[in-house]
């Protein structure tokens, strides 16, 4: 079920585009038949009529992708203007997919550091990450080996909030391969990392899955 201060998304088809427009939001407080979430971010000022409906996603503790009818039943006009909006029945309940182990190609600064301190420091880019682990690109003059264990730091822009999360993990090096003359591809595997890290990734994960759907709806 959803808590307060969960962060969902609402989709609506928009039939003059051709596309489906999404809005993020938050909710914050509840009701025994509705959620109560502040007035959407999105890039343009938009106004919603009572009886709108919308498909509302999120992603659940589990790790796993959510989505439910709801529409809005009423508005609220206070210090926070709100709109309230349906829960589901039980069936209405989609459980799409785990996203732990859904990878996407994205190029995200990182910092590497050993852990037993045997190569120096460096910064790279990664090549695609998921919930599970990251693909870094390593210059062959740094001498990595398979199961080295590395601490990595990765800013994840958040771009729907405007804000940066700064992610850290403990990962083990699983696969060394060649890319070309100067780099090696390097597969990294979270061996420890807090639930708010991996949940940040797999919102980052999850943000990046739908501008590719939006790209190829337009």
């Amino acid at each position: 079920m959803l808590q307060i201060g969960q962060k969902i998304q609402l989709e609506i088809k928009n039939s003059d585009r051709n596309k489906t427009d999404i809005y993020l939001c938050t909710i914050i407080d509840e009701t025994e038949e509705s959620y109560i979430i502040n007035y959407p971010v999105h890039l343009k000022t938009t106004f919603f009529n009572v009886g709108t409906y919308f498909s509302a996603v999120y992603v659940g503790e589990d790790d796993a992708i959510y989505r439910f009818p709801t529409k809005i039943t009423s508005r609220k006009k206070a210090k926070i203007p709100s709109l309230y909006i349906t829960k589901p029945n039980e069936e209405q309940w989609s459980r799409i997919q785990r996203r732990e182990y859904v990878r996407v190609d994205a190029t995200i600064d990182i910092a590497v550091h050993s852990v037993l301190q045997q190569f120096e420091p460096f910064t790279t880019t990664t090549l695609d990450i998921s919930g599970g682990g990251v693909a870094i690109l390593a210059p062959k003059e740094v001498e990595l080996v398979l199961s080295e264990m590395v601490d990595i730091w990765m800013p994840l822009e958040r771009k729907y909030q405007n804000k940066i999360h700064y992610a850290y993990a403990q990962a083990e090096i699983v696969t060394i391969r060649e890319l070309n003359i100067r780099m090696n591809v390097v597969s990294l595997h979270f061996h420890s990392i807090t639930q708010k890290d991996r949940q940040e990734i797999i919102r980052y994960c999850f943000d990046k899955e739908r501008e590719k759907r939006l790209k190829e709806r337009n």
